[in-house]
């Protein structure tokens, strides 16, 4: 009994060594969909259409609106409209910022029209800026800049806007009032009609360029009936004025006119012996 006694003894005098601590990651909250550079995703007072549902109506409404699965109709909200990649959408949209990463059919009023890398438009887009990373079929008009970027590639009857720059690929008639300019990366092919341009080298132009006049270009020359109907005359200098848009960025049609008229900044001319 004393042998055994002696022994436990020994045993109970060891250290107890524990177990290995496991280190357990901590499960991230489900994500909202994550935004680029120009576009944030609505975060405040927002609605959600979520995946697997199929909706036939007309919206209106104050906040941000997530369609998450299939929406036909239009929609008339004063915040971000954000269209998820697998999601679809179908009619007129009236909005202060449009994000599209899923697909789209139909015409875009707003301040700033985003389409992502994984985003389809067709359609007619009006805009104050805008920027295309995916696939694009329709028309723009956006007043102040239009960016094509390395991922977008752009079919269009008609492109227009102050200032354009293409880093991706671009096929159809381009207008810049101001200042055209295509990267080391990007392609046109088509009618150019600009004031002014800039190129990389690299850069890939294939098309007849025109100086743009005001008094010819000005005027929407390649945008259906059902469209121009929306829009009223130019104003007597000759620049676009859209009532629609002039709402959206609470200015008066009339004064759409100083968009046209901001200082230009130094850019290079096209030669006359390239006119």
């Amino acid at each position: 009994m004393g042998f055994f006694s002696s022994k436990s003894k020994k045993e109970e005098s060891k250290p107890i060594q524990s177990e290995p601590e496991v280190k357990r990651e901590p499960v991230a909250p489900p994500k909202m969909p994550t935004s680029t550079d120009m576009i944030k995703t609505p975060t405040n007072n927002l609605s959600i259409i979520k995946e697997n549902f199929v909706v036939k109506a007309t919206m209106k409404g104050k906040g941000s609106l997530v369609i998450g699965g299939e929406f036909e109709g239009d929609i008339t909200i004063d915040d971000t409209l954000f269209i998820e990649r697998g999601a679809s959408c179908e009619g007129t949209i009236h909005a202060k910022n449009v994000k599209i990463s899923g697909i789209f059919t139909g015409t875009v009023y707003a301040t700033a029209v985003e389409v992502t890398q994984s985003g389809t438009f067709n359609g007619v887009i009006h805009a104050n800026k805008t920027s295309l990373g995916g696939d694009i079929k329709g028309t723009i008009r956006s007043i102040d800049s239009l960016e094509i970027t390395k991922t977008g590639r752009v079919e269009t009857k008609e492109a227009k806007s102050k200032k354009i720059k293409i880093e991706g690929k671009v096929h159809g008639r381009v207008v810049a009032s101001e200042l055209l300019e295509v990267v080391s990366t990007g392609a046109i092919e088509g009618d150019i009609i600009t004031k002014g341009i800039r190129t990389e080298q690299g850069g890939s132009i294939v098309g007849n360029i025109q100086t743009y006049d005001e008094k010819i270009h000005s005027k929407d020359s390649a945008i259906d009936e059902k469209i121009a109907s929306k829009r009223d005359n130019t104003s007597e200098e000759g620049v676009e004025i859209d009532p629609e848009i002039a709402r959206l960025i609470k200015i008066k049609p009339d004064d759409m006119k100083k968009y046209a008229k901001k200082e230009e900044s130094a850019i290079k001319r096209i030669p006359e012996d390239k006119k």
